[in-house]
């Protein structure tokens, strides 16, 4: 049965509270954003950070109000139920806003369903850099670790140009801190390339009550970032934006 779309926020309301949040997350000024893509990434495992929305334009809206720079839209994901909006952090690294695609109501997955509850945009997970997706699935397999599936992926941009991907997935929890991998099929466009630059990442905080068996994932996977103890499993990304230093969560 398709969950009751309950709370689902308005535009107005969605800008009311983005515009209350941003006053609270500024902490500093913001860098000068056209030096932005030629920087070396801060956090070089991170291709993306997957920010979820109930509605696609209103958190388009509400990204824009944090860090004064307003995303494109992306396009459609055929048969995952999802369209986005995209807002590039610099070179190879980009925030996308993940929605519920109205054109496809017939797909009703467990990821669907949460993005429809949420009442205020989060920061769902985030997406790893694999390089080349058998490489690192040969690479978490040395380390015993299974890899439950690589699958291919594409979606058609507005103006008509098709991006294609391999995502790699471990098997484990399904966990927040633990990322899903990307390898971008040669010739394709990284979103990041021409998509408005919004800032850049400067870290990505990973906290789980299994920290030490979450870092281990991490470690297999070939990757650099771990994460930290704590009670409850939270995910933070600070970002350096024209608006100053915001914080997603």
């Amino acid at each position: 049965m398709r969950p009751e779309r309950t709370n689902q926020p308005t535009r107005r309301d969605v800008l009311a509270v983005a515009g209350a949040l941003a006053g609270a997350w500024v902490a500093r000024p913001g860098i000068g954003s056209a030096r932005v893509r030629a920087q070396a990434a801060a956090v070089p495992d991170v291709d993306h950070l997957i920010w979820g929305v109930a509605d696609r334009d209103a958190g388009i809206d509400y990204l824009e109000a944090l860090t004064g720079v307003r995303a494109v839209v992306g396009g459609s994901h055929p048969g995952r139920g999802t369209r986005n909006g995209i807002l590039s952090m610099g070179h190879r690294q980009y925030i996308e806003i993940l929605a519920p695609d109205p054109e496809q109501p017939e797909v009703d997955t467990e990821r669907i369903a949460t993005l429809r509850r949420l009442a205020t945009p989060r920061l769902l997970t985030w997406c790893a850099v694999a390089g080349d997706a058998d490489t690192m699935a040969g690479r978490v397999g040395a380390a015993g670790v299974r890899v439950r599936e690589i699958r291919d992926g594409a979606r058609e941009r507005p103006d008509g140009v098709t991006l294609r991907w391999r995502n790699l997935y471990v098997e484990g929890p399904e966990d927040d801190v633990i990322p899903y991998a990307i390898e971008w099929a040669v010739g394709t466009p990284h979103p990041s390339s021409d998509a408005p630059l919004g800032g850049s990442l400067q870290s990505l905080r990973l906290q789980h009550p299994e920290a030490a068996r979450m870092s281990a994932l991490l470690a297999a996977m070939g990757l650099g970032l771990r994460v930290e103890p704590g009670p409850e499993t939270k995910l933070a990304a600070v970002l350096d934006t024209p608006r100053g230093e915001v914080v997603l969560q």
